[in-house]
């Protein structure tokens, strides 16, 4: 949750500051925005300032079906 919240604030003031460049084009608009996004959000990481981790999340329990082992054959019998 903390991580979400911090990529929030990095989008509105991202998204500010892209206001300020103003671009006629609504596209290349949000293309700016993300690129922005990505380099600060890929630095934040990359530096230590900003840490995600995945380990909490649950992880998918489902069994694995494996073939059943052979039967060895039963031992020939000598009187």
């Amino acid at each position: 949750m903390h991580g979400l919240l911090i990529a929030a604030a990095i989008v509105f003031v991202l998204n500010a500051a892209g206001s300020f460049i103003e671009f006629n084009n609504r596209f290349v608009n949000a293309l700016v925005d993300t690129v922005l996004f990505a380099v600060v959000f890929g630095l934040l990481i990359h530096f230590g300032y900003l840490q995600m981790n995945f380990s909490s999340a649950p992880k998918a329990t489902a069994p694995i079906a494996t073939a059943p082992a052979p039967t060895p054959a039963p031992a020939p019998t000598t009187p």
